[in-house]
């Protein structure tokens, strides 16, 4: 009765341990995944801002052209009416004072043109910064995505070791299965968890020393 009621205990304590252990692994996959779904959304929403930002910055600079543009025209109708002006009044407009006077409204009006340009580019360039701001977030969120489903790959694997270690050793409490000694499935339950342990602490080192960008 006692034998059995042992491998009984054993046998429960295995099945136990088996399914707890499969919970573990697949809560820790499951999560890496869904951080690693999170990041990758992050990661588009940036993209897509990127995208905005680089059209926002085209669509500045050729509102800049086309108002640099009405301005000269704005300017030379100026011109003209000076001209008339001055030609009805008798005075020359090619000499003097009245030929000082459209140069200078010529020079005003090209100042006025290039200024609307450069606060254009201005602008522009401002979108431009906003858009490599959001590159750059956008690869960090992928780097962290990466890194979330290599985590939980890592952590499942920790939690299955550890899982079959303390269930071996749970079972060596009760005799072992057959001939297992129950100092021998101990120390082989030991061995598994101190394996995984080192395992998950090297591949996470050699994951985090890849550096940003690193395809897995």
């Amino acid at each position: 009765m006692c034998i059995i009621s042992s491998v009984a205990l054993a046998v429960t304590t295995a099945v136990v341990g088996a399914v707890s252990t499969a919970i573990g692994v697949v809560s820790a996959i499951q999560q890496g995944k869904a951080q690693e779904a999170q990041y990758e959304y992050q990661a588009q929403v940036q993209k897509e801002n990127q995208r905005i930002a680089n059209q926002n910055a085209t669509m500045e600079r050729q509102a800049g052209i086309e108002e640099a543009r009405r301005q000269r025209i704005k300017t030379l109708q100026m011109i003209g009416s000076q001209k008339t002006a001055l030609a009805a009044n008798g005075m020359d407009v090619g000499f003097g004072t009245s030929l000082d006077t459209i140069e200078d409204t010529a020079m005003l009006g090209e100042l006025d043109a290039l200024m609307i340009e450069k606060e254009a580019e201005t602008r522009a360039r401002n979108y431009e910064i906003q858009a490599n701001n959001f590159a750059n977030e956008a690869n960090l969120s992928m780097y962290s995505a990466r890194n979330a489903r290599t985590a939980g790959t890592l952590n499942a694997i920790s939690s299955a070791a550890n899982g079959i270690g303390n269930t071996l050793n749970s079972i060596s409490g009760y005799g072992g299965f057959g001939n297992l000694k129950s100092s021998s499935t101990s120390g082989l339950g030991k061995q598994i968890v101190n394996l995984a342990k080192t395992g998950v602490s090297n591949g996470l080192a050699s994951w985090n020393n890849k550096g940003l960008g690193t395809t897995p």
